[in-house]
């Protein structure tokens, strides 16, 4: 009799339990949210460095291969589809209720305010440098270089957002991931710096490929681009 209540009590209680399980939300989009986000960061740093390289190369007379250019920019292309599928991922992920305006306005964020709006400042750097690059061949070439300088500030508030903001932000590679970051980026800085040229060349003595002097900039990948900047002076 008591082992026949026993095995009615637990197929009575099995029916709720696998229900409970089955509506329980899944981490799929969290992972998704956390693996986009790294993934961003480090085609991020490889963009940059790329870009880096390029202008310290230029600095110092040389002249790359064009395989670094169009690495450069696939890897830009590349970081901005990540991007987007993080934030994708983050507004429909059951875990953190993101909303599109939480996404969207630095203001009422449900996770880690002062983190997420970093985060949401340098989308919209991000913004700045991809708009200015669609436009480069009808903005003025100085005008052009003075919107792709908010090219370093993307770089430092995407490493503050994930440092704040990222789950696994203390884990020690992770850790190790930033730090290995920002010095790589911060020695070619002071490299490109060091490289500069005494003075800006005039327009006829531009190179052929003076997209050479991005700094870091994020082009994306596009089927044609012109052999010449088309500059216009400012």
């Amino acid at each position: 009799m008591d082992v026949t209540l026993l095995a009615s009590s637990l197929w009575g209680q099995r029916p709720s339990t696998l229900a409970e399980a089955a509506a329980a939300p899944s981490p799929l989009l969290w992972y998704l949210t956390r693996t986009t986000a790294v993934s961003a960061y480090v085609t991020l740093t490889f963009a940059a460095m790329l870009g880096m390289v390029r202008g310290v190369a230029r600095g110092s007379g040389e002249h790359l291969s064009w395989v670094v250019d169009e690495l450069h920019q696939v890897l830009a292309t590349i970081f901005a589809a990540l991007v987007v599928l993080h934030l994708v991922t983050l507004i429909y992920d059951p875990f953190l209720p993101f909303s599109l305006g939480n996404i969207l306005l630095p203001a009422d964020e449900p996770y880690r305010p002062l983190a997420v709006d970093l985060g949401v400042v340098a989308l919209y750097t991000l913004v700045v440098v991809l708009c200015s690059t669609w436009i480069r061949r009808s903005i003025p070439y100085r005008f052009w270089r003075m919107l792709h300088y908010a090219s370093f500030a993307t770089f430092v508030l995407v490493t503050l957002h994930g440092l704040l903001a990222g789950s696994d932000a203390g884990e020690l590679w992770m850790r190790a991931l930033y730090a290995g970051a920002s010095a790589a980026i911060g020695f070619l800085v002071l490299m490109r710096f060091l490289n500069r040229p005494r003075r800006e060349p005039a327009p006829e003595e531009l190179p052929e490929d003076d997209d050479d002097d991005d700094e870091f900039v994020i082009i994306p990948a596009s089927p044609r681009r012109p052999n010449k900047w088309p500059y216009r002076g400012s």
